[in-house]
């Protein structure tokens, strides 16, 4: 790696008023001006013209000590940049609004713009910034044994003399000449900065010996969510002990005289709860790709204990088969253990007094309704837009699986001691082999409880992964049903704009969100899926 350092210049040499000190608020704003346009980039980058080359990812000019990063990698594998291509071109606002190419130099137009707009004006992509520009950028934090963690960017260059110079430039009319606490330097293929350059060149000498690609916790998050993406994020585990000395005060100082606490320390007050949930905290990664005909955002995080909770595989999968919309989970035990301990004398509040005024007792009549699942969901069959006055005219529903003869008892005590009534909503309430649903209409209730198959449609297949054993489930699809009542309510009431976004959900098949467990690590992914 080249040592080559670059010291931002003093004031100019006319008169004028003394930079104030910004702190790291400033540095931020720094970061933010020199290294978003890149960041904000990302998506559209990837539809740049295929690039060649590579060089190093931010990992690798980064040292095991960093605490967590932040990365857009502009060049990843071949098949995620056919796939973002592929994928995004489909949707017509993309097409139209950017006129974006697969041959487009994407970052020609968005710098044009940028610079345009700021301080920078007198700067231009071709001359200033296209000459030094790389493929990759990142942010993050690193522990240089100081007593605050140091933060840090890297941007790669292809050009390391040109990148001193145009650098430099972006440097001086951002604002971050003026800025005591910001310093970089040119190191190999990146541009590493940090709070003063004395750190800068810290970070990579510190690099140079063990760098964070090397290091096994960061592969082991990374291999979590299947590797590199466009868009990475990783989080090691020091950084829960770093959180727990910001948060420890902050919780002291909001409970005054320590109303959380049943016995401090013992793991019931809410100081000692969040200090163990810090203390076991191992780290975690996120990764956005392109993939399989739809966008994918993956996270993987160290498993909370009191988080297992129950599969909802039977319950998901037995709802109607058109279901357009629904959330489903289950609640932990352990879950209602510390709400419990909490609400318990001496902690900071009380549920039974909230839950009397509707007649619930906690948390005996809690746990019978949350039952062994529960979900909400929207039914396949849309009415038409005209006929829409309020929710009484949308299919919606809750379905639980559990005792519903207890079930059923606890609805009857809020309403005796509230005065309502389900059917005054209006609501109906159906039962059926282990199952209770309320519902808008009598029609979707008995749906709800009946053996349906959304296992099988191929579009929840497409969207949800791992339902199989998912602990909770999120589901949107985009059926051509309910986008043609969202279609008449746009053109009705929305306007154009409204218009334009249902002819782009037009082009999603649908959105699927799923979490598990799996080796003590739970996982989640977000996924849209394309037609």
């Amino acid at each position: 790696m080249s040592d080559h350092t670059t010291v931002l210049p003093a004031q100019p040499p006319e008169p004028q008023p003394a930079p104030r000190r910004r702190g790291r608020a400033g540095l931020i704003a720094v970061v933010a001006s020199v290294v978003a346009v890149v960041l904000i980039a990302g998506g559209g980058f990837a539809l740049w013209r295929l690039l060649s080359g590579g060089g190093p990812r931010p990992a690798e000019v980064l040292p095991a000590s960093t605490l967590a990063l932040a990365s857009v990698d502009l060049d990843p594998s071949g098949g995620q940049k056919v796939e973002a291509i592929r994928t995004l071109r489909k949707f017509p606002a993309f097409r139209e609004n950017t006129g974006i190419t697969p041959d487009s130099d994407v970052l020609e137009s968005i710098f044009d713009r940028v610079l345009a707009e700021g301080d920078c004006s007198s700067l231009t992509y071709e001359r200033d910034v296209k000459p030094w520009i790389g493929q990759r950028a990142g942010v993050g934090v690193v522990d240089l044994g100081g007593d605050v963690p140091s933060p840090v960017f890297v941007l790669q260059v292809s050009d390391a003399d040109n990148a001193r110079t145009g650098f430099e430039k972006l440097a001086d009319c951002s604002g971050a000449s003026e800025d005591d606490e910001f310093g970089w330097t040119v190191a190999g293929d990146y541009v590493v900065g940090s709070d003063s350059t004395d750190h800068a060149k810290d970070i990579v000498a510190e690099a140079e010996k063990s760098p964070l690609a090397e290091d096994a916790a960061y592969q082991r998050w990374t291999d979590e969510v299947g590797g590199d993406g466009i868009v990475n994020v990783y989080v090691g585990a020091k950084v829960g002990e770093v959180l727990g000395e910001q948060l420890t005060g902050l919780v002291q100082g909001f409970s005054g005289a320590d109303p959380f606490a049943q016995e401090p320390g013992s793991g019931d007050d809410l100081q000692g709860q969040l200090d163990k949930a810090l203390d076991d905290f191992e780290g975690a990664a996120a990764s956005l790709r392109f993939d399989d005909g739809g966008i994918d955002l993956s996270v993987a995080t160290s498993r909370a204990k009191g988080t297992d909770g129950s599969t909802v595989s039977d319950h998901v999968g037995a709802l109607p088969e058109d279901t357009a919309a629904l959330l489903a989970g289950s609640i932990p035990a352990e879950v209602i253990d510390r709400l419990e301990a909490l609400s318990s004398e001496g902690g900071p509040f009380s549920l039974d007094e909230f839950l009397g005024e509707t007649g619930l007792a906690f948390p005996d009549d809690l746990v019978t309704v949350l039952g062994d699942s529960l979900s909400v969901s929207l039914g396949g069959d849309a009415p038409a837009a005209s006929d829409l006055s309020g929710p009484q005219d949308l299919p919606v529903g809750l379905l639980v699986r559990g005792d519903t003869e207890k079930i059923q008892k606890v609805i009857d005590k809020v309403q005796a001691r509230t005065g309502q009534r389900l059917e005054d909503l209006p609501a109906t309430v159906e039962t059926g082999d282990g199952k209770l649903a309320v519902a808008t209409t009598p029609e979707y209730a008995e749906e709800l409880v009946a053996d349906g198959s959304l296992e099988d449609s191929e579009t929840f297949q497409d969207a949800v992964s791992h339902a199989d054993d998912a602990l909770a489930v999120g589901y949107l699809a985009f059926s051509e049903e309910w986008l043609d009542v969202l279609r008449d309510l746009a053109q009705d009431g929305g306007g154009e704009e409204a218009v334009e976004v249902v002819d782009n959900l037009a082009e999603a098949r649908a959105l699927g969100l799923s979490a598990w467990t799996e080796d003590k690590v739970t996982h989640g992914l977000l996924r849209l899926s394309v037609r």
